[in-house]
């Protein structure tokens, strides 16, 4: 019995003993990337700016492209046609909003005009479906 008890107490403290092991290496780990990063950023703002910068745009091109090259072996087509849609709109709003900006609202309202066919057009009028050549509303 007293060696039940002892098998207890040593388990309990053993895993007391590897959680105290893992919370050190937990902050040691932390206190050897956070001083660096927070010496960078107190005694050179800018570089530690452009350092992260230059990181966080690295992984959006990453995660981007890994979704860019998932969606083009799905289907070419279709993420062609969501790539127009996608430029046809931003390229139409940019413009407008610097044709406003210049004062010329009577040109930015064709403009955005445009911009709402041409989406249309892309979204509505090509169709989304290769194999029958239907629109997705033909069949009603």
């Amino acid at each position: 019995m007293f060696k039940k008890i002892l098998a207890g107490y040593t388990s309990v403290l053993l895993a007391a003993l590897r959680f105290l092991i893992l919370l050190g290496v937990c902050i040691g780990t932390g206190m050897l990337f956070v001083y660096p990063l927070w010496r960078l950023a107190s005694s050179r703002p800018s570089v530690y700016t452009l350092i992260f910068i230059i990181i966080f745009s690295l992984v959006i091109i990453v995660f981007a492209f890994k979704a860019i090259r998932t969606a083009w072996k799905q289907d070419s087509r279709r993420f062609l046609l969501s790539l127009a849609r996608k430029a046809s709109l931003l390229a139409g709003i940019c413009v407008s909003i610097a044709l406003v900006m210049n004062y010329q609202r009577a040109a930015a309202g064709v403009v955005l005009l445009v911009t709402i066919g041409l989406y249309g057009f892309l979204a509505f009028g090509l169709s989304a479906d290769r194999k029958t050549g239907n629109s997705p509303t033909a069949n009603t």
